[in-house]
């Protein structure tokens, strides 16, 4: 089944609530006045038989509003013709003396028997066919008058009523209804404006979406939204970065190889052939590190974005990285010795990007060195702050080039050690990520180049 939508939902939600809670109070206020209108007919019946008794014992009769009929003289009682006028109700009553002989009755009420002792007060009875309510009262003369009124006149009130709270309900909640989707509308038109601005975005772009006049029930969601935006547009940005650094990168050394592979394939010497497609495998070794950087940097940035900091112990990061290049170094007779007095040193940071960095800076030392040569890492501590020192004795970078080696894809001219600048700039992302200094120092050999990178420590208790 297909969802409501938000605006459809809030309208029903709004109609329901109306329902439940108009209806309610419509039964309540009809039931009210229904026994308001009751009392106040109870209230005029009985006032109508105090009435009478007052009447009947000054002797006094209204032959305005009752016609006497002198030939119905039965049993010493008056017969009164009542005339019923268009909206008056049908009434009807019998007056008794203190002996129980009957005294004045109307015509509707002639045959009844008299009332009975008990008979006080308000009661129902049966005449003709319909139901009459009735009073029943003795006033100080000694006189019993029972005085009653029809029941279909309280029920053509009671009608009345029932259409007078009704009637509203049936044409004001369909008119509520048509109000309150037009007011979901107009409250849900922050969100129609939102999608408005979304639609308009073109791709890439990091202008985010304007919050300072949405409403304050949406801002959690337009600021949520623009941390998702950031985000993909981050990731985007990588992708596109990522892709231009394979472009820039393979080009030369896959087409190296290509040439190499060719200059074998024709080789007529075996010689040349050999040296052809040791060229040639030097240039996939070199591809293969190209390789390897790239993706080291595009998975950084990538784990970065998508994890949180948390401590990380950066001499076993050290350690693991000099255990992983140990081949490296035994193939090239490199004395590389670490200096580091066992103590923890816990910085808050993502292992990955980490990781890269201390491989990046090793593999640099490794490679600039000559064979038999020496690399020294050193892990030290202020008070607040853990420093490593990658040290070595190879050529080193003058101090005027020190600061452009850190630049995408930067390589010096006289750079014979196949390193590339994306190594390096790995390196400065991961610093940057962590909000770490690194500077380019003289080495302690004498010559060489020594990487200093520092930390702010992670707090414990």
């Amino acid at each position: 089944m297909k969802p409501l939508s938000l605006r459809h939902r809030l309208t029903w939600l709004i109609i329901a609530v109306m329902v439940v809670v108009l209806i309610p109070l419509g039964i309540i206020s009809y039931q009210r006045e229904r026994r308001e209108m009751n009392e106040l007919l109870d209230g005029r019946l009985a006032e109508a038989a105090r009435t009478l008794g007052v009447l009947i014992e000054n002797s006094s009769a209204d032959a305005d509003h009752a016609a006497i009929a002198t030939d119905a003289d039965i049993g010493h009682a008056l017969i009164v013709a009542v005339h019923r006028h268009n909206y008056e109700p049908d009434v009807g009553f019998q007056v008794y003396d203190g002996h129980g002989r009957p005294m004045v009755s109307t015509a509707n009420f002639a045959n009844l028997p008299p009332p009975r002792p008990e008979q006080a007060g308000f009661g129902k009875i049966t005449l003709d066919g319909y139901l009459w309510r009735t009073f029943v009262l003795q006033n100080r003369a000694g006189l019993r008058i029972r005085i009653g009124e029809r029941y279909d006149n309280r029920l053509d009130i009671d009608r009345g009523l029932m259409l007078e709270h009704g009637l509203p309900l049936l044409i004001g909640l369909p008119l509520l209804a048509l109000l309150a989707l037009w007011a979901v509308r107009r409250g849900l038109r922050p969100l129609d404006e939102l999608t408005g601005q979304l639609a308009e975005r073109t791709p890439g772009s990091r202008q985010p979406v304007a919050i300072e006049l949405a409403p304050e029930e949406i801002r959690p969601l337009i600021a949520t939204l623009n941390h998702q935006l950031e985000r993909l547009e981050d990731a985007i940005e990588r992708e596109r970065r990522m892709t231009a650094d394979m472009a820039h990168e393979l080009r030369t050394p896959l087409a190296a190889t290509m040439l190499q592979l060719d200059s074998a394939a024709i080789a007529t010497r075996p010689d040349d052939a050999r040296a052809a497609l040791q060229h040639a495998r030097q240039g996939a070794s070199r591809l293969a590190r190209r390789i390897e950087q790239i993706l080291s940097m595009a998975q950084l940035e990538a784990g970065a974005a998508a994890t949180e900091r948390s401590p990380q112990d950066l001499a076993a990061i050290v350690t693991s990285v000099i255990e992983e290049l140990a081949p490296l170094i035994a193939d090239k007779d490199i004395t590389l010795s670490l200096l580091h007095d066992g103590t923890p040193l816990h910085v808050p940071g993502h292992e990955v990007a980490l990781t890269a960095m201390l491989r990046n800076l090793i593999e640099n030392a490794m490679r600039y060195v000559s064979q038999g040569g020496q690399v020294e890492v050193a892990l030290s501590r202020t008070a607040d702050t853990a420093i490593i020192d990658i040290s070595d004795d190879g050529p080193g970078i003058p101090t005027e080039h020190r600061e452009t080696v850190f630049e995408r894809f930067r390589r010096e001219t006289h750079d014979a050690a196949g390193g590339y600048g994306v190594g390096l700039n790995i390196v400065r992302r991961a610093a940057q990520l962590h909000d770490a200094s690194i500077d380019l120092l003289d080495s302690p050999f004498g010559h060489g180049l020594r990487v200093r990178v520092e930390f702010r420590l992670e707090e414990t208790g």
